[in-house]
């Protein structure tokens, strides 16, 4: 007999023995139910800055390996992509490549996508009730992401990061994201790509908060 694990969508993961296989369907015996090990309890949401396809793409399928659960496209000043219509249109191709990236990586949810909405719409989308905020930028200068999580404390389910475009935030988009509860942090003294930026800050994030240790 073959067994495979399957997902269903909603956080579980079953081990089934298959009995029957064709072109077109699978069926077969659940052996054990458990919750999906790949699926981390912080919910992480990545408001991206909207960019080239390739590379817009390339971090949905990385932070999402990485455990992110939501991933909202923003129109920022200096997006390289102002045309929120025709990025919508492509909604279908990125849900696909989370779906893709969420299965190969053995998480128990797919991640959501959302729309791409404005930078100014940015207080409409952001989590209601007690959420884990951070903006990483390059002119911050006192801060890292370290700092931000001590002084932040513990206890959060859930939180956001927005990373910005290749030419940054302009300072007014700063300023309107502290004023939404967005902390700034740095990410060193190094300029990062953005697609760099991201796959670190969901990474550092969650080391720090223990979701890369084994059996969680």
């Amino acid at each position: 007999s073959q067994f495979v694990v399957a997902l269903d969508g909603q956080g579980r993961e079953v081990e089934v023995r298959l009995d029957s296989l064709s072109s077109h369907e699978a069926s077969g015996l659940i052996i054990r139910e458990t919750a999906a090990r790949g699926e981390p309890r912080f919910a992480l949401t990545l408001l991206l800055a909207l960019t080239q396809r390739e590379k817009f793409e390339w971090m949905l399928q990385k932070c999402t390996e990485l455990g992110a659960v939501h991933f909202v496209p923003v129109i920022c000043a200096r997006s390289l992509q102002q045309d929120g219509k025709d990025a919508e249109k492509k909604l279908e191709r990125w849900r696909r490549i989370v779906k893709e990236a969420a299965e190969q990586s053995r998480r128990g949810r797919v991640p959501g996508v959302s729309q791409p909405v404005l930078f100014s719409a940015l207080a409409a989308s952001a989590e209601p009730g007690p959420a884990l905020k951070l903006i990483a930028w390059e002119a911050e200068e006192a801060r890292s992401l370290a700092d931000v999580l001590r002084a932040s404390g513990d206890g959060y389910a859930r939180g956001q990061v927005l990373i910005g475009p290749e030419g940054g935030f302009e300072p007014a988009e700063v300023t309107a994201a502290a004023a939404c509860g967005f902390q700034p942090f740095s990410l060193g003294r190094r300029i990062l790509r953005m697609e760099t930026a991201a796959i670190t800050c969901t990474a550092l994030l969650m080391y720090a908060l223990g979701e890369m240790e084994p059996g969680v």
